[in-house]
């Protein structure tokens, strides 16, 4: 296994933090002060979701490809090409899926707007991975109870 496939979850998020162009704290008092802040974290989300969509399809890093990103409600949902590996090629696809999620936990759990989302207001990051194919092959999930079990093993 390639180890830049564990780059999915730091390259895209770093290539999107600058989108709500506000700092942490900025974050943390908006969502303080709203009269409903469930409706602006899903706002939060759909801006980042908008800004990943507008950038797709990109090529993240040698083996990982963005080929999109929606939102639902509170939930921005990643979409993933591995871009050298087939479906076939991994022999543990259970293993290999949280080998990944591992190493991208801290990348998502501990950055500081996705940790105040996630953590505070209940938000959700998932990542929908296929093969260079275009064959599904798995997806996983970060929110509250995924970081904290996971993020700082």
């Amino acid at each position: 296994m390639n180890s830049r496939v564990f780059l999915i979850g730091t390259s895209i998020f770093l290539c999107f933090t600058s989108i709500y162009a506000a700092t942490p704290e900025q974050i943390r008092v908006a969502l303080r002060q709203s009269n409903n802040p469930d409706q602006l974290v899903s706002q939060f989300v759909q801006a980042g979701a908008n800004a990943a969509a507008k950038q797709a399809p990109m090529l993240i890093d040698s083996d990982s490809e963005l080929t999109g990103a929606a939102a639902i409600g509170k939930t921005l949902i990643y979409y993933v090409r591995l871009v050298n590996h087939k479906k076939s090629d991994i022999v543990d696809l259970q293993k290999f899926r949280r080998q990944v999620s591992s190493k991208n936990a801290p990348a998502v759990c501990l950055a500081p707007i996705s940790s105040i989302l996630i953590g505070e207001y209940g938000a959700e990051y998932k990542y929908m991975v296929y093969s260079k194919d275009k064959e599904y092959m798995f997806e996983y999930l970060f929110n509250k109870t995924t970081c904290s079990e996971s993020a700082l093993k």
